[in-house]
């Protein structure tokens, strides 16, 4: 069947009830988040922080590690305390109303200390960060199972839209104001990184708002919570007998090879190019730009193409991050020039983030069945914590070869470009019945 026909087959989604105001509150919450991270960038503005503080690559690259690991491997224990609520919404707050306000804890500390003592600053930068990411992702899989009851799978494109463009277009004034705060008009080092965490924190507690007044219907449930002993046979069988599982999760982990050079875009910019700290202002809104356009054009792709298609189209996007950042500083050689061209990777960089929900994620909430939802998403997220080792690879590729970018950036760009094919292997959700590609027992 042609995919120019699978919107012409949909005759309109049943709508849950509180469908509207869900939709409204779950794009606030979308919005506010996303302008939360414009002023704390975890690929921006704190890699320059820390940077400023004399961190080292291989203490950069745990960033994204915790970052990454933090927020995807407890999702699996998660998983197994929620299978038998059929209300999730009281699992998305606590986590998130512990881990939030740890970032106005970091701001407070800066000015506290003024950066006096730097390898202690960074230490605690470190833990701060890991902890928001750790009850960011403890949240998420309540969060994702919330969105699935409330949002139809073909209104979920438009909920990305709306949410990204929101936040995109805050976000891109509030680069700006990165760039000045961090520029020498603004307020002097470390006051300017303090006030970048408080506002960022800010942004966190509107978004927390909107969650909380989110109306949560109630959904399917386990009988009860399994046990340890019965709980990871379950996931055994799962794997052995979903064979397009199998394959989603191996497309994941071969994408996760795009980690590789993540965290160090932002200090090849700052070490090897000497563009100055203030740019992290400028790519924030640069890749907003990205944000905005990959909003539209996901969100399309996945109501009138499905997600396979939407999945696949992120990996080419994804893979030229690492061949902008190789290009861009051998063509343009003026520096003035260079320090706005290099926003590409940037550009690209937020283009690839905003490709998940309405890609990857998508797919899996498309595919799970709703009672076995949270086990499938915790699942992949967890296996994708494991890869998020690949960030550490990166530095220690960085210090093995000198602080040759260009080789980490070759082989992130390679690796990447891998998963292609194996994603372009799947099936599309809304084509198919499950029960036609379940392994025979």
């Amino acid at each position: 069947m042609s995919s120019d026909n699978l919107d012409s087959q949909r005759t309109g989604p049943v709508l849950p009830p509180g469908y509207r105001r869900n939709f409204w509150c779950l794009a606030m919450d979308f919005c506010f988040f996303g302008i939360g991270l414009s002023f704390f960038g975890p690929g921006t503005v704190v890699p320059s922080f820390l940077t400023e503080l004399g961190a080292s690559a291989t203490v950069i690259g745990l960033l994204s590690t915790l970052q990454r690991a933090g927020w995807l491997m407890p999702q699996l224990v998660a998983a197994r305390y929620i299978s038998d609520k059929p209300y999730k919404k009281p699992f998305i707050l606590l986590p998130a109303g512990i881990s939030r306000p740890m970032i106005l804890v970091l701001a407070i500390l800066i000015l506290v200390t003024q950066a006096q003592n730097p390898p202690l600053l960074i230490t605690v930068t470190m833990v701060v960060i890991g902890i928001f990411w750790l009850g960011d992702g403890l949240a998420s899989l309540p969060w994702f199972d919330l969105l699935g009851k409330s949002i139809p799978a073909e209104r979920r494109g438009r909920l990305t839209i709306v949410g990204q463009i929101l936040s995109g277009v805050a976000g891109f004034a509030t680069g700006f104001g990165v760039e000045w705060l961090l520029s020498d008009r603004g307020p002097i080092y470390p006051t300017n990184y303090a006030l970048l965490f408080a506002l960022g924190f800010s942004m966190l507690a509107i978004s927390f708002t909107a969650l909380a007044l989110t109306k949560e219907n109630k959904g399917m449930a386990g009988e009860h919570v399994p046990s340890w002993a019965e709980y990871l046979p379950q996931l055994g069988r799962l794997l052995k007998r979903d064979r397009v599982f199998r394959r989603f999760l191996l497309a994941r982990q071969v994408f996760s090879v795009a980690g590789l050079a993540s965290p160090f875009y932002m200090t090849y910019a700052l070490d090897r190019l000497n563009l100055p700290a203030q740019v992290a202002g400028r790519y924030t809104s640069i890749g907003v730009v990205g944000t905005i356009t990959a909003a539209v054009l996901f969100g399309w792709l996945n109501e009138h193409r499905g997600t396979k298609v939407t999945s696949a189209t992120s990996i080419l996007v994804t893979s030229a991050i690492p061949v902008l950042a190789l290009i861009v500083p051998f063509v343009v050689k003026d520096p003035t020039w260079l320090a706005w061209a290099y926003g590409l990777v940037f550009l690209a960089t937020n283009a690839s983030f905003a490709s998940y929900m309405p890609g990857w994620t998508a797919y899996l909430l498309e595919w799970a069945p709703e009672a076995e939802r949270p086990v499938y998403v915790g699942l992949t997220n967890t296996i994708n914590g494991l890869t998020a080792l690949v960030s550490v690879l990166g530095g220690a590729i960085l210090q093995w070869t000198g602080g040759n970018y260009e080789v980490l950036f070759a082989i992130t760009a390679i690796g990447t470009l891998i998963a292609l094919p194996v994603a372009m292997g799947l099936p599309e959700p809304r084509r198919i019945t499950r029960e036609a590609t379940l392994a025979s027992p």
